[in-house]
């Protein structure tokens, strides 16, 4: 899977920078390594040499999912000399094609790779271009036989690395205190003002009931992320529609709107408030278990419910015993998102037993936690 994958990523950067370079510069090859090795074979060819792996302090405390360990967010300092065909780094050729090599760099800025080991980084690798003074490549290129060679300096950040501990998901808390508590007065203003929504998480199928101020008739309806839905209630100060069975909506956090219409016709939008679309998770049945010689299994999960994501979703599935999580897998969704299949693998087997199975899609937990006979 891409997140087990991503420990390899900071080979995995140096390659593909190797391949992006090849293919859009006049080069015959690109080395990875120190300057002096590739001084001794022929160009014209460039060579990438990191010389430095630093920690992204904007980035050190992000994570994945709430409850997962962050992951560490590095940044990849490298150095790029051009040779030419005579294998000197210090000629008109070498010097227009280091030129070369700084174009395609810059136009590959931004990059969103679909290599393994990077396909899961949440945010494209952005390259930046450094200083490389005297000083600095004075202590790169030091040595008895080297000597000084012109070269870039440039960073690719932020490449992820993610843990493989299991999270520190819990059951979610169902009720706090007692049920009633109103919401925080404020201003009237130029159309609606939501306070809060009744649900804040709520499975498709359920009614939302939005309360605040000036909420009248001429609401018409609520705006969920990007689906509307018509109003089926309007008591004093509140509005109630209902997310239907059938939504296309992904699990997880959405912007909800109040529209209303104004005299002469035009939509009025209300601030916005946060209601979460949770999974419904049904079934969890193992299948094709592979003893792996020492007691414990690998195989296969599925499953099933409603909105329990989609392709392009973050999904992730814990096998939960004895108080804690023993496994945490990255899981895949479909089109329809009424099933979800993880797999444990053969690196990572299961001693058998009996597990709770819980669900997060998008941050969101399913409320349902079935148990599931691994063995």
């Amino acid at each position: 899977m891409p997140l087990e994958q991503s420990r390899t990523a900071i080979g995995a950067v140096g390659e593909l920078l190797r391949t992006r370079l090849t293919a859009r510069t006049s080069a015959g090859a690109v080395d990875v390594g120190r300057p002096e090795a590739a001084a001794g074979s022929a160009g014209p060819k460039f060579n990438l040499f990191l010389y430095q792996i630093d920690i992204d302090g904007h980035m050190r405390n992000l994570a994945l999912d709430q409850g997962q360990d962050a992951p560490l967010w590095l940044v990849l300092r490298y150095l790029i000399t051009a040779y030419d065909g005579g294998q000197e780094s210090d000629s008109v050729a070498a010097h227009e094609l280091l030129g070369e090599g700084l174009l395609a760099l810059q136009e590959l800025n931004f990059m969103q790779p679909t290599m393994p080991p990077l396909m899961d980084n949440p945010q494209s690798l952005k390259i930046t271009f450094d200083s490389a003074d005297v000083d600095l490549l004075s202590k790169v290129m030091q040595g008895t036989d080297e000597r000084y060679r012109i070269s870039a300096a440039f960073q690719v950040r932020p490449v992820m690395i993610a843990p493989s501990e299991p999270p520190a998901y819990a059951p979610l808390v169902l009720t706090v205190g007692p049920p009633g508590n109103e919401g925080v007065e404020v201003i009237p203003s130029m159309g609606p003002t939501l306070t809060r929504l009744e649900p804040e998480q709520f499975e498709a199928g359920s009614t939302l009931t939005v309360h605040g101020i000036e909420l009248t008739s001429a609401v018409q309806e609520l705006l969920v992320g990007d689906q509307r839905y018509g109003i089926t209630a309007a008591p004093a100060n509140r509005v109630q529609a209902v997310i239907p069975a059938t939504t296309t909506l992904s699990p997880g956090p959405h912007a909800i709107i109040a529209v209303s219409l104004s005299a002469s016709g035009r939509q009025i939008h209300s601030n916005a408030i946060t209601g979460t679309l949770m999974p419904t998770l049904v079934t969890a049945a193992p299948s094709a278990l592979v003893p792996d010689g020492g007691g414990n299994l690998s195989g296969s999960l599925t499953l099933t419910g409603e909105r329990l994501g989609g392709a392009n979703d973050a999904i992730f599935v814990a096998f939960y015993r004895d108080g804690a999580v023993q496994l945490m897998v990255e899981a895949t969704g479909g089109v329809a998102q009424n099933t979800v299949t993880a797999t444990v693998g053969v690196d990572e087997p299961l001693p058998p037993g009996r597990y709770r199975i819980m669900l997060r899609a998008n941050g969101a937990q399913a409320l349902n936690m079935p148990e599931v006979d691994w063995s």
